[in-house]
């Protein structure tokens, strides 16, 4: 038998009329496929609107009691789905995460799938044509129900691809993984085709197409993603292991991050303590360290590095607080907000040689606070004013 994940997200999800489009899409797929895993997440804005609640009664964290309450959305998305469906003649049921056995680690708002109930789903699928599972949440071995962060159900719906061994379908409201967020830059061109690599690589900068976690986990199994459109028949994007020769470009695609910190510390003396002592801080702080630069010099090192949350605010307060720590033990420390991490990406980077003379072409060397590279991107620490300037400059240099 042929199986397939398809995953719907919220914005598929948000209404009647959405629900009708799924349900099409469903029994279109049902003419290829003889058994269909469907994955939902919660409908349109449930989440946020269950956190905003939370918020109205107290400020303080709950951690199980926040997983507990999220997980609410998914299973309204998937009843629902499943009545509509079985109202039209599909064979089908619905799971939460603890009746599918999704296990997971104990870790409240960011769980990590740690295994799948493979006979279980196994077995439903000889009796249903439809079997449609609440994504974004697991249970742990002690039977607390956790969830698996922004982007969850992503994750969910790879790793039951890679339990079943069959391809995974990612549906919501774009129609594939383009060079750059349309948002940002209306002219960016859709992708037929994207490398793991490529696509793990975009996901960690900041492109919302996909979850990393579940490109990692694709990547690992050799699980061939699609990415399409609810509401379209147009061809989406394929994912799968390499496509270098059919990308001839040495940057395929650009993503950004914005609400970065830029952390500079300088001290006297050759401290070679210093390092640690300013990484120790953050951590302390739970600030998370991203680009990193170190500069030694005989009677002085400088050490400059980026931060970033998505809780900005927050993360503000936290800074605050350790800059105060770092500046009783270096010689200064200045804390810069207000920038933007622009990545490009690409794996014939690692084959091409010049692309940062191209860079520096359209961008004045001035305007770039840092950068890193790997093997496949090249990241620039820029001011979030020109962020969307830099962007469309480097989008034309390389007809993205």
């Amino acid at each position: 038998m042929k199986f397939v994940v398809q995953k719907y997200g919220g914005s598929s999800l948000k209404d009647k009329k959405c629900i009708e489009k799924v349900l099409e899409k469903i029994q279109n797929t049902k003419k290829d496929f003889d058994k269909i895993i469907v994955v939902v997440s919660a409908m349109g804005k449930t989440t946020n609107d269950l956190m905003e609640m939370v918020r109205s009664f107290t400020t303080k964290k709950h951690p199980r009691e926040m997983d507990m309450l999220l997980t609410t959305g998914e299973q309204i998305s998937a009843s629902i789905l499943t009545m509509v469906l079985q109202e039209h003649g599909l064979s089908s049921v619905s799971f939460n995460a603890y009746q599918a056995g999704i296990r997971t680690n104990q870790k409240w708002g960011r769980a990590n799938i740690q295994k799948v109930n493979t006979k279980f789903l196994r077995k439903k699928l000889e009796k249903y044509d439809v079997i449609v599972i609440t994504g974004f949440q697991g249970i742990t071995n002690q039977n607390e129900i956790t969830t698996l962060g922004r982007g969850g159900s992503d994750t969910t719906a790879v790793a039951l691809a890679a339990s079943l061994g069959c391809p995974c379908h990612i549906f919501s409201d774009v129609d594939g993984v383009y060079t750059i967020d349309p948002a940002i830059y209306p002219e960016a061109k859709k992708l037929d085709y994207i490398s793991y690599e490529e696509m793990l690589e975009m996901s960690r900068q900041g492109s919302g197409v996909l979850h990393d976690r579940s490109v990692e986990i694709a990547q690992k199994f050799d699980i061939p993603i699609y990415c399409a459109s609810t509401f379209s028949d147009k061809g989406g994007s394929m994912i799968f292991r390499t496509i270098e020769t059919i990308h001839s470009k040495p940057v395929i695609g650009i993503s950004v991050l914005d609400k970065q910190w830029l952390i500079t510390a300088r001290t006297n003396g050759a401290d070679p303590n210093f390092l640690k002592t300013i990484t120790d801080v953050l951590q302390k702080y739970s600030l998370n360290i991203d680009m990193i630069a170190l500069s030694n010099h005989t009677e002085n090192w400088s050490l400059s590095m980026t931060v970033w949350e998505d809780d900005y605010e927050t993360a503000q307060d936290t800074l605050e607080e350790a800059q105060k720590v770092l500046t009783s033990m270096s010689q200064s420390v200045i804390v810069q907000g207000n920038l933007s991490k622009i990545t490009l990406v690409g794996s014939n980077m690692r084959k091409t040689v010049g692309v940062t003379d191209m860079i520096f072409e359209v961008i004045p060397p001035n305007d770039i606070y840092m950068i890193t590279t790997s093997e496949v991107s090249i990241s620039l620490l820029v001011s979030s004013d020109k962020a969307n300037k830099t962007i469309a400059n480097l989008a034309r240099r390389f007809s993205l």
